[in-house]
């Protein structure tokens, strides 16, 4: 994989929050606080792997929950690697790093307000966090590191052993960075929550922005 090629990438990257919004609450059921915690759950769920107030809600029990973290996961994971440029045989190598960046989402639900069609509008606080433009930065200048060694060994390494270093590398300037990873200020969006067939549902535009926004892909 050549640097460049990454550089092109990981301006794309956009993460898939996973299957559990799905899940809804029966119209009868909600108040402006539900709506609230509801959210909070769903995002919990994804991003935390915290099932607390997705039980408490009963919107499923904790296996379900987690079966639909893995599920969401094994999602994101593909897509973060496709975007990326990474080989299906390097894909494993990058699971760990994928959980723990999104587990260091900083995200708040604040309020929820019912609009006249019956939907609600959440408020969501958020800080972006920085992880890709350094983790990148960290990696070209290793990377240069690592090409200059090999430029002046008596016997570069094979191919496939160079491109193995620069995916290696490239996990590493991420762990790297999100071990002390830096966020903006916070800022916020709104997120509907609409009624649909009597169930209530994230709207996905609304979601797709929240997902985009968290961190630094864009």
């Amino acid at each position: 994989m050549e640097n460049t090629k990454m550089k092109k990438k990981i301006t794309k990257i956009l993460f898939l929050l996973i299957g559990v919004l799905l899940l809804g609450i029966v119209s009868g059921c909600t108040s402006d606080k539900s709506v609230k915690t509801y959210l909070q759950a769903l995002l919990d769920a994804s991003y935390k792997n915290d099932s607390g107030a997705f039980v408490e809600m009963k919107l499923g029990t904790a296996e379900e929950a987690q079966a639909l973290y893995e599920q969401g996961i094994d999602t994101g994971l593909d897509v973060f690697c496709s975007r990326l440029g990474v080989y299906d045989e390097y894909k494993e190598d990058f699971r760990q790093i994928y959980m723990d960046m999104l587990g260091k989402v900083h995200y708040t639900v604040e309020n929820a307000e019912k609009q006249s069609d019956g939907s609600y509008i959440v408020t969501v606080t958020y800080e972006k966090m920085n992880i890709f433009k350094p983790a990148l930065a960290l990696h070209q200048e290793n990377v240069a590191a690592m090409t200059d060694e090999w430029a002046n060994a008596s016997e570069p390494p094979a191919e496939e052993e160079m491109v193995a270093a620069v995916y290696t590398e490239f996990k590493n300037s991420m762990e790297t960075v999100l071990a002390e990873v830096q966020y903006d200020a916070a800022a916020s969006l709104t997120v509907r929550i609409e009624l649909v067939d009597n169930v209530y549902t994230p709207n996905t535009d609304d979601i797709a922005e929240l997902e985009k926004v968290l961190f630094d892909g864009e």
